[in-house]
Parts: structure tokens; C-alpha cells; sequence
């Protein structure tokens, strides 16, 4: 009696651990490990056994965590006192997930609903890597001597945006390149922003936009991808009149590029959503900015326009 009693409350309760395989796994590939139970000092009924893959992220000095997935691993079962039960765990990331940064986190939330006690959890982090393409085109710019930012991989209004600084004889001309990836069935789509300096001393930016496409094949030779890049970008900056744009407009405004508009809901997540589709993390970008409504909702319809103009401006970023 004093053991159930116990058991109710937590004390000598069931336990599980997920342990994976390998914690670091490109987005659309396979994740594979097993589920360890342990049985506790009495008779459990578990209702169920499930996992969540939850996106945690940090910005303005707020975190934000959303769940991506809940992955249902087992129907009720009964563990007996000391048994020890091990299922296997395989889950398929899905392909436009964010990938991990460091304010863009990831981690498995496992829950053992035991029945008229207290639950028992277990949470692992994992690494989230670029899909090939994308790694590809962080090694061709590396060649062309660019180095990613720390503050690289912030989820903006559009999907997940990455950074990079210049050395070598990019120094002095451009400031940043920022870029958001699209993949696609034959290749990867690149919405570019390189920042360059103008005016006398340089103390100007001028912002440049280009849409640029990589098809499987180029992206199979870095070199290829590389020399492409260098003529792309010294063309932007040897012809600013051409690609210069007012500061973060949507990607509709990107020279060659077509986007098709589509509405619901909000009116503002509404065109977010037309514009991002198909945008690695532009979903997840989506239902960020709901919870920067709901916050701003909260906290004063004042604060709903600051709130969502940091997405548009200067701090167009929620990461």
C-alpha cells in the first residue's frame, strides 16, 4: 500500500530513457534509437508512450518553443516492478525544418503517461545539420573567402536566414551577405542580400538583392558553385543600379523571381505564409510570428506594431 501510495506521487515510479543513435542528423534524413523503460517498485499501467521534437528558439531576450512534431510510440501496456522494456524509435526529419544554430535548438521530449501517477519524462537534444546542398553552398562561399557569423541562422518573416562576413579581398566593399535558401526538386534557390559600402570613407550601405538558382549539378563541383558566386556577387557590386531595393521587402520584389500570394488568417501571416512556402523554415517562421501577436496582444495593442515591424525593418529578424 505505502509503495502505490509512493508510486502515485512520483517516488519508485516507472522511468524511460530515449537513447538515440546518432544525435546529429541532416533535415529529410532517417533518426533512428530505442526507447529503455524501467519498471518501478509496484504494477504500472502506462496509457501511452509518445515523443515530441520540439524547435526552441531565442530572440530579443525571449525564448520561444514550439513543438514540430508529436511522434506516438506505443498504446497502453502494463510494466511489472523492476521490468525493463526496450522499443525501438525511428523518425524521418522533415525536410524545411530550421537547422540548429546557436539560438535555434532542438530536443526530444519524452513522455511515459503512467495512469493515476505522475508522468515520467526524459529530454535529448539534437543537432539538426544542413541538408548537402546547403552545406555545399557554406563550403563555396568559405572558398571564396567568406566566414559565417555567430548570429547566423536567425529565423526571420521569410524562413531562416544565414550571414556571413568577408576577409580577404572582399574586405572594405562588402559588409555582410545574407541569404535565405529554398530547396528544390532540382537544385537550391537563394533569395541574396549583400550589403556593400558606398560613398566617400565608405561609411554608407547600400543593401543589393538578387534571386539566384544552383542546380543539382552545379552543386555537385564547390569549385563550380564557388566561381559562380564570385561572378554573381562582383556583378552586384560592380552594377549596384541594377539590384539595389528598398530595405526587406518581400521576396516577390527580387529580380526574376515570381511569387504567388495567398491569404488566411492573419492578413499579415496571411502573405507571409504565400511568400514563404516552400522556404526552409518558412513554416516555422509562420507560427513564430503568431506568438509575437499573441505576446504583443497581451501585452497592449500599442505594442502589436513594434512588435511585428521588427520582422520588416532594421530588426526584421526574431532570432
Amino acid at each position: 500500500m505505502w509503495k502505490k501510495l509512493l508510486s502515485k506521487l512520483g517516488v519508485g515510479a516507472a522511468k524511460v530513457d530515449l537513447v538515440l543513435h546518432h544525435p546529429r542528423v541532416r533535415v529529410g534524413e532517417q533518426l533512428k534509437g530505442e526507447f529503455l523503460i524501467e519498471g518501478g517498485t509496484v504494477e504500472q499501467h502506462i496509457r501511452k508512450l509518445e515523443v515530441e521534437l520540439q524547435l526552441m528558439v531565442q530572440a530579443d531576450g525571449k525564448a520561444y518553443r514550439r513543438t514540430v512534431a508529436v511522434i506516438p510510440v506505443s498504446s497502453s501496456f502494463t510494466i511489472q516492478p523492476g521490468e525493463r522494456k526496450a522499443l525501438p524509435f525511428s523518425y524521418v526529419l522533415p525536410l524545411h525544418l530550421p537547422i540548429t544554430r546557436p539560438r535555434v535548438r532542438y530536443a526530444f521530449v519524452t513522455r511515459l503517461d503512467i495512469a493515476d501517477g505522475v508522468d515520467a519524462f526524459d529530454q535529448d537534444a539534437i543537432d539538426i545539420l544542413p541538408p548537402l546542398p546547403l552545406e555545399k553552398l557554406f563550403h563555396a562561399l568559405g572558398n571564396i573567402g567568406f566566414r559565417e557569423k555567430p548570429s547566423s541562422g536567425k529565423i526571420t518573416a521569410y524562413g531562416q536566414e544565414f550571414a556571413f562576413f568577408p576577409t580577404k579581398e572582399w574586405m572594405g566593399v562588402v559588409e555582410e551577405v545574407e541569404f535565405s535558401a529554398q530547396i528544390e526538386e532540382n537544385g537550391i534557390r537563394l533569395y541574396l542580400e549583400v550589403d556593400v559600402r558606398s560613398g566617400f570613407g565608405g561609411f554608407h550601405e547600400t543593401e543589393l538583392k538578387r534571386e539566384i538558382f544552383f542546380s543539382n549539378e552545379e552543386i555537385e563541383n564547390v569549385e563550380e558553385m564557388s566561381g559562380k558566386l564570385r561572378a554573381v556577387i562582383g556583378e552586384m557590386i560592380q552594377q549596384p543600379r541594377s539590384y539595389v531595393g528598398p530595405s526587406h521587402v518581400p521576396y516577390s520584389s527580387y529580380p526574376s523571381q515570381h511569387v504567388s500570394h495567398h491569404h488566411g488568417g492573419h492578413g499579415m501571416m496571411g502573405a507571409i505564409g504565400g511568400f514563404a512556402a516552400g522556404m526552409l523554415a518558412g513554416m516555422v517562421a509562420e507560427e513564430l510570428l503568431e506568438d509575437v501577436v499573441e505576446d504583443a496582444l497581451d501585452d497592449g495593442i500599442e505594442d502589436v506594431m513594434d512588435d511585428i515591424g521588427d520582422w520588416f525593418d532594421g530588426g526584421d529578424d526574431i532570432l
